[in-house]
């Protein structure tokens, strides 16, 4: 009769020893966690983030403005073919796939663009202020700078507002040990169609940047303090954003929902981007 209630085989055994291992909030502790894979992805694109932060403040270093330029327009070309590709071809990809193919696909892309694409982002707005002072056509009685302002301004919302929570939400689902294969692909989807958005606002960049270069130059003077409260409003935004995710991570965490693991993780995320952060307010003590 024991044996049918599920009682323990063994007389050692107790019912509360029973009662830890079924619990829910145990069952979560050992089983909420990303997939093996995750951290290797994450790890990557984490060292490949720090690459453009890093080359800009060589370029700040050395004084170069062939470096910067090229800087600027490689980590824009990047950002903006990503976007393209998103929309254009994964989006296409994904809509023919089941809810769990597009959940396979979410596993692998979350991890691997997670710093990458901030890093890209950050790194093509600074360079372009660097490159719009140094070039002399920093000047906001010109229409097309204020467009570019306005458009970036748009970017870095829809980024640390939108993508970059949707992309947290993802890793915390993902970390669960009954995850929502719907809220998942739904996630993921919404991510693609606004990178889509993305692309087309940056071709339109492009077109503003091309109408920038043919502007009256004047003797080069860089705005440090612009750059500075530039890089605080994009790092405030995008801290105060993500620990308002981490928290709601943490009541999870304390629901037993997600284990330490998962956890490390998350706060690997925060410490890699405050990093890549630092390294572009670095180019400050250059300039």
């Amino acid at each position: 009769m024991s044996k049918e209630r599920g009682f323990p085989k063994h007389p050692g055994s107790s019912l509360s020893s029973v009662a830890k291992i079924e619990s829910p909030q145990h069952i979560g502790a050992e089983q909420g966690s990303f997939p093996a894979y995750t951290h290797r992805l994450l790890l990557q694109s984490f060292l490949l983030g720090l690459v453009p932060p890093i080359v800009l403040l060589a370029a700040i270093i050395l004084k170069s403005l062939t470096l910067l330029t090229y800087t600027h327009v490689m980590s824009a070309v990047m950002w903006t073919g990503f976007d393209l590709f998103m929309a254009l071809i994964l989006g296409r990809v994904l809509r023919s796939l089941d809810i769990a193919g597009r959940v396979e696909v979410a596993k692998r892309l979350t991890p691997s663009t997670f710093f990458i694409l901030p890093s890209l982002a950050a790194t093509t707005i600074t360079a372009g202020i660097y490159l719009a002072m140094s070039l002399g056509v920093f000047n906001l009685s010109y229409l097309w700078i204020v467009a570019a302002l306005l458009i970036v301004t748009i970017l870095t919302v829809q980024g640390f507002v939108i993508l970059m929570p949707n992309s947290m939400r993802i890793f915390i689902e993902l970390a669960k040990p009954d995850p929502s294969k719907e809220r998942i692909a739904k996630l993921n989807g919404i991510n693609i169609r606004l990178a889509g958005v993305q692309g087309v606002f940056q071709i339109v960049i492009i077109f503003i940047m091309v109408n920038i270069s043919n502007l009256p130059g004047a003797a080069a003077q860089l705005n440090l303090p612009m750059i500075f409260y530039s890089l605080i409003a994009f790092a405030a935004l995008f801290l105060g954003v993500y620990l308002f995710i981490y928290r709601g991570a943490l009541a999870d965490y304390k629901r037993g929902e997600l284990n330490e693991k998962a956890i490390s993780t998350l706060r690997f995320g925060l410490y890699g981007h405050i990093i890549i952060f630092l390294i572009l307010g670095l180019t400050l003590l250059f300039a």
